[in-house]
């Protein structure tokens, strides 16, 4: 097998091993049935994938000029100097997924008061770099023997860092309030075309 295809196997087992365990957990969690939009699901993904592309270059850049290094570096399939990875068209649109079961864990966990955009922003700030990257690169290392994104600040065996953690709640701030325009809009049915800005953006990062 190819180098290159045996790493798409991979990512492809990684997400859908972390889609199963994401299930259950929500599951748990949720002590109720789901509400399942397949359109609205969709547009999670493909609203995730396009956030957090862009962010990840523009963070990761901003982060090299204040402090002489980068925050992060993809180890696998990496593009733009190791900003993003060219499997991020598979891995981030699993995260949507998952956060779009996640947040109606949150509405219904969550007391009324706190059940605004901000509150969410705040808690899935932690959720995806403490639960999410760490399963991702866990699993990476455990089935290719890599990691998929290797922090340079260390503290938690490079695994993640705390010092996304702020930057993570400001651009998943900006993330769920695109994602209520979305839903609001023509753009709401139409998720391949927010799916398709993502792939132009990871293929001009190719490109270059």
């Amino acid at each position: 097998m190819h180098p290159t295809l045996h790493v798409f196997v991979i990512g492809i087992l990684c997400a859908l091993i972390f889609l199963g365990f994401s299930w259950l957990l929500n599951r748990w969690l949720m002590r109720g049935a789901f509400r399942v939009e397949p359109l609205e699901i969709a547009l999670y993904a493909a609203a995730v994938f396009l956030v957090a592309v862009i962010s990840e270059i523009l963070v990761n850049s901003a982060y090299e000029t204040l402090f002489g290094r980068k925050l992060w570096e993809y180890r696998v399939l990496p593009l733009y100097g190791g900003d993003i990875s060219l499997l991020s068209f598979i891995i981030w649109p699993v995260y949507g997924v998952h956060l779009y079961f996640f947040r109606q864990v949150l509405a219904s966990r969550l007391p009324a008061r706190h059940n605004r955009t901000r509150v969410h922003a705040a808690i899935i700030g932690l959720d995806a770099p403490l639960f999410y990257e760490v399963c991702g690169n866990l699993l990476f290392i455990l089935l290719l023997g890599e990691y998929y994104a290797y922090y340079l600040p260390g503290e938690l065996f490079h695994l993640t860092s705390v010092q996304v953690i702020p930057v993570y709640m400001l651009f998943i701030y900006a993330g769920l309030k695109l994602l209520g325009w979305l839903l609001q809009g023509r753009v709401g049915h139409r998720p391949w075309l927010v799916y398709l800005l993502g792939l132009v953006i990871v293929s001009s990062a190719y490109a270059f």
